[in-house]
């Protein structure tokens, strides 16, 4: 009887081992999909077009769905998401899961969740992410995001900023300031998405991962229609000073 009832003891603890990834990568797939879906509503809106240039020199982009407003201002809450990055050709990497935690969300619409979207254009500003922790408007410049034919963004290919910034709320997409808040990588989010461990610069700079998640590729797909033009190159060179 023993025998049995020690071969029925493991059994359990083995069954409850294969449960517990599994649903911890249900977890990770859920974000990704909420992040594909965000990207969606924010790039097929009808009326509202994000500007040119911005999109234009674009390197990564980081979204956070369903942040919860506690997560801003009262500390120790704080959101997930995910960012991916893309090359010199234009492809994009699989997605790298992130926290952003602390600061102030700068228009306080009064709604309980909202979902951020920040866009890094330039390569000083996608490399910081590798840090092990980025302060937003002290590692990083950071500004609210425009719309189509605003003033200081459209007109120059410079951009003034490191970091743009949108949140929606309820369907509504406007520009927000998170001066203060944390971003950080999460290396336990990856470990369980993908399996085992790898390194976040790999994957979102060297295309590291072998087989990208099904929910990836869709990601992936939501990102492909941001135009690119940009000098790979010069692109983090300082810009001249007018002559007088």
């Amino acid at each position: 009887m023993r025998p049995r009832l020690n071969s029925l003891v493991l059994l359990l603890v083995l069954l409850t081992l294969a449960v517990v990834p599994a649903q911890a990568d249900q977890k990770q797939e859920r974000k990704v999909r909420s992040a594909k879906w965000v990207a969606e509503e924010l790039f097929d809106h009808p009326d509202r077009r994000l500007p040119q240039a911005l999109l234009e020199q674009t390197r990564c982009v980081a979204i956070f769905p369903d942040v919860p407003r506690a997560a801003f201002g009262l500390g120790g809450s704080h959101g997930a998401g995910v960012v991916s990055c893309r090359d010199e050709e234009g492809d994009w990497s699989a997605p790298v899961f992130m926290t952003v935690s602390g600061g102030s969300i700068g228009l306080q619409l009064g709604y309980q969740t909202s979902d951020l979207l920040l866009f890094f254009v330039n390569d000083r500003a996608s490399r910081t992410l590798l840090d092990s922790q980025t302060s937003l408007g002290a590692d990083l410049r950071v500004a609210a995001g425009s719309f189509d034919k605003a003033t200081g963004v459209t007109s120059n290919k410079k951009l003034n900023a490191d970091v743009y910034i949108y949140v929606r709320s309820r369907g509504l997409f406007v520009g927000a300031s998170l001066e203060g808040s944390k971003l950080k990588i999460s290396p336990k989010a990856n470990r369980k998405y993908y399996g085992y461990h790898l390194w976040p610069e790999g994957i979102l700079f060297h295309k590291t991962v072998p087989e990208y998640p099904p929910e990836s590729r869709e990601f992936i797909a939501s990102l492909e229609g941001i135009p690119m033009d940009y000098d790979v190159e010069d692109s983090d060179a300082p810009e001249e000073e007018p002559e007088e």
